[in-house]
């Protein structure tokens, strides 16, 4: 198919086309649409790296969700999530409550230390929101093998409807430990788009980042993101930096694809490429 530039900015950050499909349906995602799946190709070999992938019931519930590695031909993690009421079983020891008056919000997650030892610690994962704007402000992690708890917390900053900036703190030393930085594209204000949540690195919770509600998303599609480790309060040598363009979107204003370069991004959780992104609607 011959790929038709509807309209192009002239920062080249966005584009309208036609490349999800044949026709002009194909370039409307729908009224009320969220990812389903990210998958990511190599944009030299143009070859397929991988893809993190949900299955979403009518009832608007994740039923599944499934990372896969391209390469090795291999399922990275797997969910399969079972619904009681306002909790979300992720496996027979994890669960997340959620908030059934605000559509299904997260407000807390029940998880191990451990997750592959059901004997480890269990902590408690509180997640705190703007009650004007719904923006997630603030996580705080408790147990009961810490003598001080909180004894971490997540909180996030954000500035005209954009998380800016990310700070994690040890509670029991305290110092921080790690912190991030973002930048937008102004000109870009897609529907549905990514939540940003650059200190999830674990695989084992990241999977559920981009299809569980964590509050209101921010308002600009992302541009960078730099996130910097720190080891007894002194900057490490293992920061990221991960680079945002390229943005070609739908006609009613879904992301279809966008070059992400620099760093891959475990909490998207995506590797460096060309992202493309399918959509469930109701």
């Amino acid at each position: 198919m011959v790929l038709i530039v509807l309209a192009v900015l002239v920062s080249c950050s966005k584009e309208y086309s036609l490349e999800n499909g044949t026709g002009d349906s194909d370039l409307i995602v729908g009224a009320d649409c969220r990812i389903s799946k990210i998958s990511s190709t190599d944009t030299t070999a143009f070859i397929g790296l991988g893809s993190i992938a949900a299955a979403i019931n009518s009832a608007d519930e994740v039923t599944d969700i499934t990372a896969y590695d391209s390469l090795s031909a291999t399922i990275v993690t797997n969910s399969q999530p079972t619904y009681v009421n306002d909790t979300v079983y992720v496996n027979p020891d994890e669960y997340f409550v959620t908030d059934l008056t605000n559509n299904a919000r997260v407000k807390k997650l029940h998880r191990l230390l451990d997750p592959f030892d059901p004997t480890s610690p269990q902590i408690e994962v509180d997640y705190i929101y703007d009650a004007t704007s719904g923006v997630l402000l603030q996580k705080q992690f408790s147990s009961s093998f810490s003598s001080i708890n909180p004894f971490y917390q997540i909180d996030y900053t954000y500035t005209g409807g954009n998380l800016t900036s990310m700070l994690t703190t040890d509670l029991t030393i305290p110092e921080q430990v790690m912190d991030a930085s973002l930048q937008y594209f102004t000109n870009i204000s897609p529907r549905s788009y990514l939540n940003l949540m650059p200190d999830e690195e674990d695989p084992n919770y990241a999977q559920f980042n981009q299809f569980f509600n964590f509050g209101k998303k921010s308002l600009n599609a992302i541009k960078e993101i730099k996130i910097r480790n720190y080891s007894s309060g002194v900057l490490t040598a293992d920061s990221t930096k991960t680079v945002f363009g390229s943005y070609i979107m739908s006609r009613d204003n879904y992301v279809l694809s966008v070059i992400m370069s620099g760093d891959d991004l475990l909490s998207i959780p995506a590797q460096k490429g060309k992202l493309k992104f399918s959509y469930k609607c109701k």
